[in-house]
């Protein structure tokens, strides 16, 4: 049985190797891809890699942009990128491999491996998986130079433990790169490794996945690409900042090529990492109906009314994408070195063109000043935050707490597009009176409504 595993493991990674050498053909779908591509970044810019495949057979393999703009290198997609916290897939999929092993079980409670961390006989490690932990999402220490400094898990694990906790343990679900990190502790305490040394070898070496590794800064990785960021103003380009990959850890420390990453999810979809079974267990809602299902390690998405499932990343320098969608047997994969591409968004439009469905272009509409005044206010999301549309010059923008404005563009159809995004929109709702009592919330344009009701605020110009 081993043997025949083993065999299987190897003529998918040996089938998918072979496709990657193929020269893309001409076809409206590989036309389509790489305009999207293009579309989504600008000349002598970051630019962003993308592998489409069906089944075992790569349809779309290319990208756009540089890998290093001071040098015109050119992006290409065996090179190795940041992947962020599409980690968190690899993090998940190690803890269920070690549970599978009989090393642990996923309702042992933290206790069990950090005794001293508060809460800790309270926490499962289930719980850590799914973000329904209530570990402060907070990975960052208030002294200057913190995030350059390389440092121990055990030294992050002492940082969020001073964190107060977000909520009691399975009361709710919130992302939690923390959570992560001790799933990485665990993972050191479990196998007596480095939680990416434990990874490598219990995941990465059997499917041969050599590109697929943790981003050491001070090592030489052939082919590692150079990350930069517009987070200014003027939107410039420059070059990112420093961090050192021991912060993120276990919650987003890898880097990795497009093709290893597609060789990774198929053969993590296909039982040939943990069972099938678990990988179910994987891509189930931990709290059906929130706003953004999480399972383990796995995000839930729609695309044209197909389900699909993955993961997304983004840290200094870099963004990034990893999709499947499990009744069609399609891959995507989407890493970029501009720490402010919208990888998800870019997934879904590959994701749609690769079932024959692409998105349109929203048709722009003139609105008159009234009608964009008339939408004016604030718009409750949860207990903690609101969505606020407001106008600057004629241009209708969202903003919600905490988080910069992004313009609105009002399409002929009525809803409002995220501009550059145009999936995303709200639909405004109105009463009979003809004025907007709520907006629902559309995320990536497929996911059921979120409907936000008008509330009334202090800087809410139409209460």
């Amino acid at each position: 049985m081993r043997l025949r595993n083993g065999l299987a493991v190897f003529a998918l990674v040996f089938s998918l190797k072979a496709a990657a050498t193929s020269p893309a053909l001409d076809t409206p779908l590989t036309k389509a891809a790489q305009a999207a591509l293009e579309s989504a970044t600008i000349k002598n810019g970051p630019g962003v890699v993308a592998v489409i495949a069906k089944g075992d057979t790569i349809v779309y393999r290319g990208a756009t942009g540089l890998a290093q703009i001071e040098l015109g290198v050119p992006l290409d997609p065996d090179q190795v990128l940041r992947i962020a916290s599409v980690t968190k897939m690899f993090t998940a999929a190690t803890v269920i491999k070690l549970a599978e092993m009989g090393k642990l079980s996923l309702d042992d409670t933290l206790a069990t491996y950090l005794p001293d961390f508060p809460n800790a006989g309270k926490i499962t490690l289930r719980e850590l998986l799914q973000h329904t932990a209530g570990v402060s999402d907070k990975t960052k220490d208030p002294q200057p130079g913190f995030m350059r400094r390389d440092v121990d898990t055990a030294t992050l694990v002492d940082e969020i433990r001073k964190r107060t906790p977000a909520f009691a343990p399975g009361a709710q679900q919130q992302y939690s790169n923390g959570g992560y990190i001790l799933l990485g502790a665990v993972i050191e305490k479990v196998t007596g490794e480095p939680w990416h040394v434990a990874m490598t070898r219990l995941l990465l070496e059997p499917l041969g996945l050599q590109h697929i590794r943790y981003g050491d800064n001070a090592v030489v990785i052939p082919g590692r690409v150079a990350g930069y960021t517009s987070d200014n103003p003027a939107h410039q380009i420059n070059n990112a900042g420093y961090i050192s990959m021991s912060i993120p850890a276990a919650a987003g420390g890898l880097v990795a090529t497009a093709d290893d990453l597609l060789r990774w999810m198929r053969a993590l979809a296909h039982g040939q990492v943990i069972s099938a079974k678990d990988f179910q267990m994987m891509i189930t809602p931990a709290m059906p109906g929130a706003a953004h299902p999480y399972g383990m390690g796995m995000y839930l998405w729609h695309v044209r009314g197909s389900s699909m499932v993955g993961h997304t990343g983004q840290i200094d320098g870099f963004c990034s994408a990893v999709a499947y969608l499990p009744k069609q047997d399609v891959t995507v994969i989407v890493l970029a070195n501009d720490d402010h591409f919208d990888a998800r968004t870019m997934s879904r439009r590959l994701a749609a063109i690769a079932l024959g469905r692409p998105y349109e272009t929203p048709v722009a509409a003139t609105p008159s000043e009234a009608a964009l005044t008339a939408m004016e206010g604030s718009y409750r999301i949860d207990d903690a935050s609101v969505q606020m549309l407001k106008i600057q010059d004629h241009q209708l923008y969202a903003q919600r707490t905490g988080r910069h404005a992004v313009p609105l563009q009002v399409a002929t159809d009525g809803k409002l597009y995220f501009v550059p995004d145009e999936l995303s929109y709200f639909v405004p709702v109105r009463d009979a009176a003809g004025k907007v009592k709520r907006l629902d919330y559309f995320d990536g344009g497929d996911a059921p409504a979120m409907p936000m009701p008008r509330v009334t605020a202090a800087s809410d110009p139409h209460p």
